[in-house]
């Protein structure tokens, strides 16, 4: 039963156990009236009395504990220092709820919550009507065992899918972790022994795939304790390794455990396994299971090629890397495996065009997944071909060598490598490793170390920089090495005086906005009558306003007839959707053979988002006023 039903009770009886303690001041610490103080502390003298110990109110030295029961008086403070969660909004409720119903699988009460969280029953009944929905998902039914009290039914796969998916929302992984199971052992002690057995066996991961795979296997061993077993489960595109391996890591997790009797939990793992670790260890022969898989990269590299005019070179590794990420994607699509990408929100502002690509060539091949491919799987395609896309010219001389260290997957920090090394040819990028495997390293033979993720230094110093990086960023590095930075002279080439407008007044809308910059555009030969239909068809998709502060509205594909950025400030500002006002906005146009080149203009536009200068460039006077600014933040 929960003691402390408020915060402030048990802020109260904290400072009460340091000592000595007025009403007056209590209720300057706690900004509240004495009158409620008085309230609180007779709500504490009765937990104290059931505790065996007293509340004793002194009007000299104010109010203290009389421990009469030193045990019950611990038990107390012990409950009391436990982190504080409140579960009094409706959304902090539902979650608590959510996470009582997967903890007790036979059963929870609604009359028993009631008591222990100090919340009306009729609010619980409500939340269980709308936590059904949510479990619905999963194919998941709420059940009703008599009265008020309710459990879940539902296959063993689904039941882990929804503990997966459960953990991986929230924050604090570790804490939801022990409340659901009550675990002997600690999910960052099992991503230890987890990494620890991988890497002994050559498979390489990312850190963000092992905490994935980390979740299912601790899932796992706490539903085998608990005696929910998958009998029947089968994966049967399984390479013979990741048998092997899912087998041998069970027993070595779960020593008592003998895996011949429990080939679906084998299959289950090793399921998982190929979907977060599907690069085989070295020497080992791949059965030839991937012609699916094949034809889908093949499709999405043509599409890249023909659809949106791009000059690509495809070698060897890259097509390996790229087929690599499909064979896990298609088992995680197909199996409903869900992962996140924490950098979705910056893929989708830092390469819009590659995204909107890679969007409609996998909306073509839905045919070939039994589900369709969100929105986390496709930023990680997106960083597969911004890698490609943003490769640097070869042949350049290397001079220094760096180490990346990444807790992300390969597509991203492939793209910061290319970033990297497009500002500094002469660096050569010897090795990526993730956080495991540097932790692992004795020492570095390369001359810096460049990582986006926290690490300690060893023999070499640490250049942090964030997932994505940007110009101001990478500028770090240069204090390390000598070489030539200069600004690409394309940018200058996609502005101009005639597309610059300043338009003050209030009575303008987002639609006339388009209209106006398109018939100008179009006037100037700039772009044809397609424009303007396929500007607004994007529009109508999705917004084209970035972090509530500029707008950038562009056609659906490479329409221009030549590029051009037109730039419109709107002193007063314009309602661009509803309730979001800009001052700024940009008008994209570009032409199929400028595709390379309008990364540019993407990199200015999230510079100046970075750099938070939208205020500044809304207030320029000119187009000289607007550029002097804006060649700053070029790349």
């Amino acid at each position: 039963m929960r003691l402390f039903h408020y915060k402030r009770i048990r802020d109260i009886f904290l400072r009460i156990a340091e000592g000595n303690v007025t009403q007056a001041s209590l209720a300057r610490e706690m900004e509240v009236s004495t009158r409620t103080i008085r309230s609180d502390l007779k709500e504490i003298s009765e937990l104290l009395s059931a505790s065996g110990n007293r509340l004793i109110h002194d009007r000299k030295k104010g109010v203290q504990i009389q421990v009469d029961n030193a045990p019950g008086l611990a038990h107390l403070l012990d409950v009391a220092r436990q982190p504080w969660k409140e579960i009094r909004t409706a959304a902090a409720r539902r979650h608590a709820l959510l996470t009582a119903l997967l903890a007790h699988t036979q059963g929870v009460s609604l009359a028993v919550l009631e008591a222990e969280w100090y919340i009306s029953i009729y609010s619980l009944r409500n939340d269980i009507a709308l936590l059904k929905r949510h479990f619905s998902l999963y194919d998941i039914a709420i059940i009703a065992d008599g009265g008020d009290s309710f459990r879940l039914q539902g296959s063993e796969i689904a039941l882990r899918r929804c503990l997966y998916e459960h953990l991986l929302s929230v924050r604090e992984t570790e804490d939801e972790f022990q409340i659901l199971f009550h675990p002997l052992l600690c999910v960052q002690e099992m991503k230890h022994a987890v990494s620890q057995y991988l890497t002994r066996h050559g498979f390489a991961f990312s850190d963000v795939n092992l905490r994935f795979f980390t979740l299912v296997c601790a899932i796992a061993c706490e539903r085998i304790r608990q005696g929910h077993w998958l009998f029947d489960f089968e994966f049967t595109l399984a390479e013979p390794v990741w048998r092997s391996t899912a087998s041998e890591l069970i027993s070595h997790l779960m020593p008592e455990i003998q895996t011949a009797s429990v080939s679906g939990e084998v299959d289950y793992l090793a399921m998982h396994l190929a979907a977060f670790c599907p690069v085989l260890p070295p020497g080992i022969q791949e059965a030839g299971l991937y012609d699916t898989e094949m034809a889908v990269m093949n499709h999405f590299l043509s599409y890249v090629s023909t659809a949106w005019y791009c000059e690509v070179s495809y070698d060897a590794v890259t097509r390996k890397n790229l087929l690599d990420h499909i064979k896990a994607m298609r088992i995680r699509i197909n199996n409903g495996i869900r992962i996140i990408n924490p950098l979705i929100g910056q893929i989708k502002r830092h390469y819009p065009l590659m995204y909107e690509m890679t969007l409609a060539a996998f909306s073509e091949m839905e045919h070939l997944f039994t589900s369709s491919v969100n929105d986390d799987e496709i930023g990680y395609l997106v960083m597969h071909i911004g890698a490609i896309l943003d490769a640097p010219d070869s042949g350049a001389a290397n001079h220094m060598t760096a180490l990346i260290v990444s807790d992300q997957g390969l597509a991203a920090t492939r793209v910061v490598c290319q970033k990297i090394i497009k500002v500094y040819p002469d660096l050569l990028i010897s090795q990526c490793l993730s956080v495991e495997q540097y932790n692992a390293m004795a020492e570095i033979n390369e001359n810096i170390v460049i990582s986006m993720a926290s690490i300690a230094e060893k023999n070499r110093r640490v250049i942090s920089l964030t997932p994505l990086p940007q110009r101001w960023e990478l500028e770090k590095i240069k204090y390390y090495l000598i070489t030539d930075n200069t600004s690409p002279a394309t940018m200058l080439n996609y502005f101009s005086q005639e597309h610059f407008f300043i338009l003050p007044g209030t009575e303008n809308t987002k639609e006339s906005v388009i209209n106006l910059l398109a018939l100008h555009l179009r006037i100037k030969g700039r772009v044809d009558e397609n424009y303007l239909q396929s500007v607004l068809e994007r529009e109508s998709y999705a917004s084209t306003l970035l972090d509530d502060k500029l707008a950038i509205p562009h056609p659906l594909g490479l329409l221009a007839l030549s590029t051009m950025v037109t730039v419109a400030i709107f002193p007063e500002g314009i309602e661009w959707d509803p309730g979001k006002t800009v001052k700024l906005v940009f008008m994209l146009a570009i032409s199929e053979d400028a595709f390379i080149d309008s990364m540019h203009i993407y990199d200015y536009l999230t510079n100046i988002l970075d750099n938070d200068v939208i205020d500044t460039l809304s207030k320029s006077q000119s187009y000289a006023e607007f550029m002097a600014i804006s060649k700053k933040y070029f790349l």
